[in-house]
């Protein structure tokens, strides 16, 4: 049987690069995680950048972006700075990418998008034997993108999704797909060593970021947990008393999770058809670094 893959995402900001040199080497040596996403933001440290050192550190696990926007680099110089990371990696560079900000003609910008992506994994045909394109993930939220990018990607990443919207993106991707295509979904998980309220604060204020945003506000109207965002909107009771999140939302993101809600929750995205399901950890801004690296250990350790 083969085994099941689990992904994990190390966020600059969540991870300060010494945190993020020392978790993956605890990932590296779980034989557990396989791939290793840096999200990548507006500002702050690069993704290519961090995922080409934990490369040079380790020898098993792949390592990239998740994700880049394609579009506003160079490409010439992006196919080198790719093709030059899996020449001394042994092939283990992700390229995880995403249109950004569609524009006011979102086709045209995934047709543009698309395009660089087929023109980056020509450039390898030319390069020296044995360096191959890397393995590509493109950011789907709604169908249309993923349909559009099943053929011509090596996966899908989704993100801050139910199981229930997962599996029914996936299945809708899978019914034109004649070859396989990874599934991974971004498996947002809130921590605190203070106490359990602190990590559920943490999570509702994750919700509200996102629902801010007009095509996360729309998936989780589909979703069934955009009313009960918007309670927590109206009454911000919560920042200040006892709080209590809803089942609705715990469908999607946890907080303080015991290991057996963490491998039912995990287990709850493999069941939809997520092949990758990729853990995501978050901490307050001034948690302990010696508990955010306990915490990495402890979850590789819970039987995923």
């Amino acid at each position: 049987m083969t085994p099941e893959k689990l992904g994990f995402a190390l966020r600059p900001g969540v991870f300060s690069p010494r945190e993020i040199i020392d978790a993956s080497t605890v990932l590296e040596e779980s034989n557990t995680v396989t791939s290793i996403f840096i999200p990548d933001g507006r500002s702050g440290y690069e993704a290519i950048e961090i995922a080409s050192t934990i490369l040079s550190l380790t020898s098993r696990v792949y390592a990239g972006s998740g994700v880049i926007r394609p579009l506003e680099y160079d490409p010439a110089i992006l196919v080198r700075r790719v093709q030059t990371i899996q020449a001394l990696s042994s092939n283990r560079l992700i390229l995880g990418v995403g249109t950004g900000s569609p524009g006011a003609n979102p086709g045209k910008t995934v047709t543009t998008m698309l395009q660089r992506i087929d023109e980056l994994k020509k450039a390898f045909q030319s390069f020296p034997g044995g360096i191959r394109a890397p393995e590509i993930y493109v950011a789907a939220l709604k169908t249309g993108i993923a349909k559009r990018s099943a053929s011509v990607t090596d996966g899908l990443l989704l993100n801050f999704c139910s199981p229930q919207h997962a599996g029914g993106l996936i299945e809708t991707v899978k019914r034109q797909l004649a070859a396989r295509i990874e599934f991974a979904c971004y498996l947002k998980i809130f921590y605190s060593s203070k106490n359990d309220e602190t990590a559920q604060r943490l999570l509702v204020q994750e919700f509200l970021n996102y629902d801010s945003t007009p095509q996360y506000h729309e998936m989780f109207l589909q979703d069934g947990t955009a009313e009960t965002i918007s309670e927590f909107r109206k009454n911000d009771d919560w920042k200040r008393d006892s709080i209590s999140v809803p089942r609705q939302l715990l469908r999607v993101s946890l907080a303080n999770p015991t290991d057996e809600g963490l491998r039912y929750y995990v287990e709850s995205f493999r069941k939809a058809g997520v092949s990758l399901p990729v853990l995501y950890p978050y901490f307050p801004s001034d948690e302990k670094p010696s508990f955010k690296l306990d915490t990495v250990r402890r979850v590789v350790m819970s039987d995923l």
